[in-house]
């Protein structure tokens, strides 16, 4: 394309067709282009405008450009909105569509110039007027003013001045001014001598149908709580998403960021090809050069030293495979989200996540838990605004005033990473007063005696008494006490944690210091106490030398009603659980 636009028949008549027109942007957009192409080589102009195009059209620099209508038209540049409809019913009336060659979107700038084009030679002039002033008009300024400020190359700068003279050149000759009868003529002629092949072309004769309106029952996939939710689509778009009616998870509602999940899929930051960097410039590569770049740096480096991250992805296991055969280590995206809580439930429990059973609870503690703005499933939230309002209590550890800690029973400030030492000694004040339930310690928990010489000071000398406490986390001492004596008098109660406490380097003990309250205290998988919805099968579930409980003793709380949609589809019963004996599965 290049080597077409040097062609000097092209580039005399492209100044010709600006000479003396009065379009400033028009002129000076045109002269500088020429001026780019007559002094550069070809091989060497291309490779510099790789590098900018990257920047400014593939979202590899920090201000790029939006070539796309959508972009421009609403209050936020999202991508695949009305002006996608709007278009394609032209399209429909006009008798084409966007090649599918063309592997960009419909409302893309070159697909609106060429629709244009072919609405002049078909002499449409009536919907050539009607879509110029009504649709390209209305955007193209906007699209030409973000060019010239993300651009660095001079070309692409030249190319949006002249773009917007060409756009107040044809605006007046629509509007009957001779002069810019004469400069569209002329500008014709001049990109006719190019002499493009049909590689270039966006656009194809023939009627594409609309596709029908549906509606599409899925699941929100922004974070691993995974709710039910409805997808609208009209002509293959999305248009809209909301919660599924009677999904378990989300209660028929989404959270704020699932709500907002099409304007990531439509986001226009999102990246549009494979870039590889080069003197430290991204340029835009095939993904079989991206894939072989790659797998010979791979091949390179010893498996020890290779690091591996990968993201809140449902294919991961491929990726772990991989890896895993490589013999390299790995990351995932669980450090940043609440690994040192799964780990240390999961060591304890044999269980992910133990959610409290807001709806019969009268007691809840949280310790770095904002469940109003960050639950895992919306459902949640309801139930614990339903708790509230039937007078349950809510203590909120949290350094910061969140939004849950606003709407709680008492909010009390703590330092970071101090969550354990508080559970510690509300774990010493229980201990200490005998407010443990000892039949449930001694059926279904074991390590409590070391967990008592922990605590009572017996093992090292120091008691994990509330002074004790209070001058590392900054809570009050009276305050720690009076907490743990309310928890443990408390009927129906229970204790959660989720990413502030995860996220700090003492996350997974500071976690299983917490579920020790709920182990002495009986609450686990008790009315209003935390559940554990992913029980799997044990391995060795007793002490050694551990009696087993006696069958049948524990109320069975109606699991289906509380977390159906939160297990898998099918799990195993392990043997230790308080609902149920032996090692049947259970169907959901």
């Amino acid at each position: 394309l290049i080597k077409s636009m040097q062609n000097e028949q092209f580039l005399k008549g492209l100044l010709e067709s600006v000479k003396g027109c009065g379009f400033i942007d028009l002129t000076s957009g045109a002269e500088v282009m020429v001026s780019c192409l007559r002094k550069e080589d070809p091989e060497k102009l291309y490779k510099e405008l790789s590098y900018d195009y990257a920047d400014v059209f593939l979202n590899a620099g920090a201000n790029p450009t939006f070539p796309y209508e959508s972009a421009h038209t609403g209050k936020k540049p999202v991508l695949m909105q009305k002006p996608v409809i709007t278009l394609r019913e032209y399209f429909r009336k006009a008798g084409v569509h966007k090649n599918p060659d063309f592997k960009d979107l419909d409302d893309h700038i070159a697909v609106e110039m060429e629709f244009l084009r072919y609405l002049l030679e078909k002499q449409d002039t009536d919907t050539y007027i009607k879509f110029f002033k009504n649709i390209y008009l209305k955007w193209v300024n906007s699209f030409c003013d973000q060019l010239t400020t993300s651009a660095s190359s001079g070309f692409y700068q030249a190319l949006a001045h002249f773009t917007r003279g060409a756009l107040m050149c044809e605006n007046m000759r629509i509007d009957g001014f001779t002069r810019g009868e004469e400069t569209t003529q002329k500008m014709m002629e001049a990109c006719a001598s190019l002499d493009l092949d049909s590689a270039y072309f966006t656009l194809k004769e023939g009627v594409i149908e609309e596709e029908p309106a549906k509606e599409i029952p899925s699941h929100c996939y922004t974070c691993g709580a995974l709710c039910g939710m409805t997808a609208k689509l009209k002509d293959g778009i999305l248009t809209s998403i909301s919660g599924l009616p009677g999904d378990p998870k989300g209660g028929g509602r989404l959270c704020p960021k699932g709500a907002a999940s099409p304007n990531h899929l439509y986001s226009p930051y999102r990246l549009k090809s494979p870039l590889i960097k080069e003197n430290g410039r991204f340029r835009k590569a095939s993904w079989e050069e991206a894939l072989d770049a790659v797998a010979k740096g791979i091949k390179s480096i010893e498996p020890d030293k290779l690091g591996f991250f990968r993201g809140n992805d449902f294919i991961n296991w491929i990726h772990e495979g991989l890896f895993d055969h490589l013999g390299c280590p790995k990351m995932t995206h669980r450090p940043m989200c609440d690994n040192a809580n799964r780990m240390a439930n999961e060591h304890n429990l044999n269980d992910k996540r133990p959610w409290i059973n807001y709806e019969k609870s009268d007691y809840i503690i949280h310790f770095g838990m904002n469940e109003f703005a960050t639950s895992y499933g919306q459902r949640k939230t309801t139930q614990l605004k339903a708790a509230l309002k039937n007078g349950a209590k809510l203590v909120i550890f949290d350094p910061r005033r969140s939004e849950t800690a606003a709407a709680a029973t008492e909010w009390i400030p703590i330092k970071p990473a101090t969550d354990g030492a508080v559970a510690l000694a509300m774990c010493y004040v229980i201990i200490k007063n005998e407010l443990y339930d000892k039949e449930f310690v001694k059926d279904w928990t074991y390590g409590f005696d070391e967990l008592k010489n922990r605590v009572l000071g017996t093992e090292d000398g120091i008691a994990r008494t509330p002074e004790w406490a209070a001058k590392i986390s900054g809570v009050p001492a009276d305050t720690i006490e009076r907490i743990a004596m309310e928890f443990a008098m408390a009927e129906k109660k229970g204790v959660s944690s989720w990413t502030g406490v995860a996220q700090v380097p003492n996350g997974m003990y500071g976690t299983a210091a917490l579920q020790a309250l709920n182990g002495l205290c009986g609450t686990f998988d008790a009315p209003g106490g935390p559940s554990l919805p992913f029980k799997r099968k044990l391995k060795s579930p007793w002490g050694k030398g551990q009696e087993k409980p006696p069958k049948g003793s524990a109320p069975k709380l109606h699991k289906y009603t509380m977390w159906s949609g939160w297990g898998p589809a099918k799990y195993t019963v392990c043997c230790g659980s308080r609902q149920t004996q032996g090692n049947d599965s259970l169907f959901w």
